[in-house]
């Protein structure tokens, strides 16, 4: 017979084993292509695709024709896609009854089928799902740039020194409030789906009265949703989150209809910038953090 106080030892020796079981981290390797963040993942058992985390994009996305192939059940009504590029390109609601990367299973994901060739072609290889908040949503993700994985994790860790944390608010974007351009206070992005450093709407070009310069820029290219658009490249003088401060880093500055004209932010940070720290998103505390 085993005393109740032995009971009592097994009792909570079990309740430890479930804590450091819950507090296990899923790690998953990515390839940094073309400055995206790429996984492998499962969808409905099917795979695996290529697929890009992107922190500004809501929904999910998948291929149409990659939707097509699975025999996933698609809204049918196409409806007009926002984001950048200036082709007319459909998306039709759908769901995704299960996408697994690495040891992560999300179930009944809400996503948008969507022609991803433009993306795919200028990734250089087939892309064949966007995960974006309707995957990330409640969960604690860590970019870990510099070794190339990406982190899932069950508690928001501890922060390291030399780290800075902002709150940031979710409205189809991670957003940071105080972020300083030139000295001003805006609203910065955070999105792992730009390869870029920083971007600027045609507001924020406006209201940072950088007209000028962003004319004198020299023209340039990116590819959204909605394909090919043209922008202009050149520098900004200063950004500063918390105690990061860059100085003459590169900036995109979007022109008018190019996707950007209703951008709640007025400066878009990207993985350029990203890549040399180890940026964590808690969707659950509402937290980015950077740890160089």
């Amino acid at each position: 017979m085993i005393s109740n106080y032995r009971y009592r030892l097994i009792f909570i020796a079990l309740l430890m084993l479930c804590g450091s079981a819950a507090a296990q981290t899923v790690e998953v390797p990515f390839e940094f292509v073309h400055n995206q963040v790429v996984v492998k993942v499962m969808i409905n058992g099917k795979g695996p695709f290529n697929a890009m985390i992107d922190t500004g994009t809501d929904p999910s996305a998948i291929d149409l024709a990659t939707a097509k192939q699975i025999g996933i059940k698609l809204g049918s009504k196409g409806l007009e896609t926002s984001g950048g590029g200036t082709d007319a390109n459909k998306s039709y609601a759908c769901k995704l009854s299960a996408v697994g990367v690495g040891a992560i299973v999300a179930t009944d994901v809400d996503a948008a089928a969507i022609d991803l060739s433009k993306i795919s072609e200028r990734m250089g290889g087939p892309i064949g799902a966007i995960l974006g908040y309707s995957f990330l949503k409640k969960r604690i993700v860590q970019f870990d740039y510099p070794r190339s994985v990406v982190r899932f994790l069950d508690r928001a860790p501890d922060a390291a020194a030399g780290s800075v944390t902002r709150p940031f608010r979710y409205k189809d974007n991670v957003l940071i409030d105080g972020v300083l351009v030139n000295g001003r206070k805006v609203t910065a992005s955070l999105d792992t789906g730009s390869s870029g450093t920083f971007q600027l709407p045609p507001r924020a070009v406006e209201e940072l009265g950088l007209a000028e310069e962003a004319a004198r820029a020299e023209p340039s290219s990116s590819v959204g949703y909605n394909g090919l658009y043209a922008n202009r490249q050149g520098s900004v003088r200063n950004v500063t989150i918390g105690t990061i401060s860059v100085n003459d880093r590169t900036v995109l500055f979007f022109g008018k209809g190019t996707g950007h004209d209703k951008a709640p932010w007025s400066i878009n940070i990207g993985n350029d910038f990203l890549k040399d720290y180890v940026v964590t998103v808690d969707y659950r505390g509402k937290t980015v953090t950077f740890t160089p």
